[in-house]
């Protein structure tokens, strides 16, 4: 398994050899200019989606996993070359992102079939300069494949 974003349409299929790399979706824009790259792409994931508190003080995690991508900045067509994979509120999608845990030092990575809702928050869009900050992509429902 490769450790890069992975997302493709839950039409594409279940093989990640056919999924789209995110990187190709930034890059390439505005005839090769790659200034915004994956380093502009924060993550956040967890494991349930909601946790609550027994009688016996312990914590037990409910739910299925949550992937967040915050991309820090976009140019309009990398914005939408993401779009492509949502064009409504929400899209059944796969993806590939990193989790929390680690294996000999190394994140692990892992492959799931989820819900994108397309950024929930308001985008913020910098004027005359074809941009738009701190776009959003929420996963839920992640099932592991």
């Amino acid at each position: 398994m490769t450790d890069q974003f992975l997302i493709a349409l839950e039409a594409t299929g279940s093989n990640p050899v056919n999924w789209t790399t995110v990187e190709s979706l930034l890059t390439g824009t505005l005839a090769g200019n790659a200034d915004i790259t994956l380093r502009a792409l924060e993550w956040s994931f967890e494991p349930y989606s909601r946790y609550d508190l027994l009688g016996n003080g312990q914590d037990k995690g409910r739910g299925f996993p949550v992937a967040r991508w915050t991309f820090k900045g976009l140019r309009l067509e990398q914005r939408e070359n993401l779009r492509d994979f949502c064009t409504g509120v929400s899209a059944n999608v796969y993806i590939r992102t990193p989790t929390n845990e680690t294996a000999a030092g190394v994140r692990i990575w892992d492959d799931f079939l989820g819900i994108l809702h397309w950024a929930q928050r308001s985008e913020l869009a910098s004027d005359g300069l074809n941009m738009v900050d701190m776009v959003e992509l929420t996963f839920t429902h992640l099932v592991a494949i």
